[in-house]
């Protein structure tokens, strides 16, 4: 039984009737593929019939990025799911022009990337109060790999040396002095260095996004 909003998509978006293939997938059971049974305003049946994908370990980075403009973030969080980020936090900071309070929107976005791309997680994308805050959630082994626009080590160095680490994306007008000494204060803080231009804040985690990737496709795979 699909919801209302998956039936919508089903009748309205995909034009679809009764007894049409449709493919489902979630993190826990994999994709399978089904045939579409009643449909209506409200909800959706579909007949489970053939497992497609088994449910498996998609690894990926925590990316955080100070709030944007909306057509913006909206776009970074379709391009994160893309890219494989496993959750996505917006951390509000002192220099940070726009305030979200709410998240269900970039929530659909997620859901809709995970569809086309292919993946059968959903990152979760949570709204944190403040950069302290979000610094409290990480563990204390985790590192964090800082976009710095004032500098720091290669990104893609940082990236090989340190799998699984988070990714910290400041506002446009960057970190205020307080929050700076907050961040490399933590023990397990590396910042990093974009290159000489300087990235609006989409840009700069799409690049740490794909260096990421990068990083991760080049790790050796096991034992030769």
């Amino acid at each position: 039984m699909l919801d209302r909003a998956r039936a919508h998509q089903l009748a309205h978006v995909l034009r679809l009737r009764p007894g049409s293939p449709v493919r489902l997938f979630n993190a826990e059971c994999g994709e399978w593929l089904g045939t579409l049974g009643r449909l209506d305003r409200s909800t959706a049946e579909v007949e489970i019939a053939t497992l497609l994908r088994p449910p498996g370990e998609e690894p990926g980075p925590r990316l955080a990025l100070a709030p944007i403009r909306p057509n913006r973030l909206d776009w970074i969080v379709e391009k994160a799911v893309e890219l494989g980020a496993a959750a996505i936090d917006i951390v509000p900071t002192r220099r940070s022009v726009v305030r979200l309070e709410r998240s269900e929107r970039l929530g659909l976005i997620a859901i809709e990337a995970a569809e086309q791309c292919g993946r059968l997680s959903v990152p979760p994308i949570v709204l944190h109060r403040d950069l302290a805050g979000w610094l409290a959630t990480l563990g204390p082994d985790t590192p964090l790999v800082l976009a710095d626009e004032t500098g720091g080590e290669p990104v893609c160095s940082v990236l090989r040396e340190l799998p699984g680490a988070a990714l910290l994306v400041g506002p446009e007008g960057g970190f205020a002095p307080e929050e700076r000494t907050l961040l490399l204060a933590r023990p397990g803080t590396r910042r990093t260095s974009l290159g000489p231009r300087i990235l609006r804040s989409e840009t700069a985690a799409m690049f740490l996004l794909v260096c990421e990737r990068v990083a991760r496709a080049e790790a050796p795979s096991g034992p030769p």
